[in-house]
C-alpha cells in the first residue's frame, strides 16, 4: 500500500510538473509569435512612413531630416531644408473653376489634365 501510494503521488507529482512546464512552453511560445507580429507591423508601417517621405521629399533631404531628428536641437527655432538653385524660376497658379473640375472628373482624369497642364507650362518656360 505504501509502495502504491508513494507511487501514485511521484506519478501525480509528475504529471503536475510536466504540465506546468507546457503550460509555459506554450505560453512562452505564444508570447514570442506575438512579439514577432508586432515586429512585422512595426516594420511595414516603417516601410510605408519611408515610401510616403520619400514620395513628397527628395531622398537626400529625406536622410538629412531623419539625421537631425535624431541629433539634440538645442535652438528655438526650427531648422529649414533648403538648396540653392540657379536659374531657376516659380510659377504660382490659380485654377478658375478648379473645384468644379474636380467634382466632374475622376481622381486619375484629374492627375491626367493636371500633368497636361504642368507639362505645357514646362515647355513654355524653357
Amino acid at each position: 500500500i505504501i509502495t502504491g501510494t508513494l507511487s501514485l503521488g511521484a506519478a501525480l507529482l509528475g504529471a503536475s510538473s510536466y504540465s506546468l512546464a507546457e503550460f509555459q512552453q506554450r505560453r512562452a511560445f505564444l508570447e514570442t509569435r506575438q512579439c514577432i507580429q508586432a515586429q512585422l507591423v512595426i516594420e511595414e508601417q516603417s516601410a510605408e512612413q519611408e515610401r510616403l517621405l520619400l514620395s513628397v521629399l527628395p531622398e537626400h533631404v529625406a536622410v538629412k531630416m531623419r539625421q537631425d531628428l535624431g541629433a539634440s536641437m538645442d535652438t528655438q527655432f526650427k531648422k529649414i531644408y533648403m538648396s540653392r538653385h540657379e536659374n531657376v524660376s516659380i510659377l504660382y497658379a490659380d485654377i478658375v473653376g478648379f473645384t468644379a473640375i474636380s467634382s466632374t472628373y475622376s481622381a486619375s482624369d484629374l492627375v491626367k489634365i493636371l500633368n497636361e497642364l504642368f507639362a505645357r507650362f514646362d515647355r513654355l518656360s524653357e
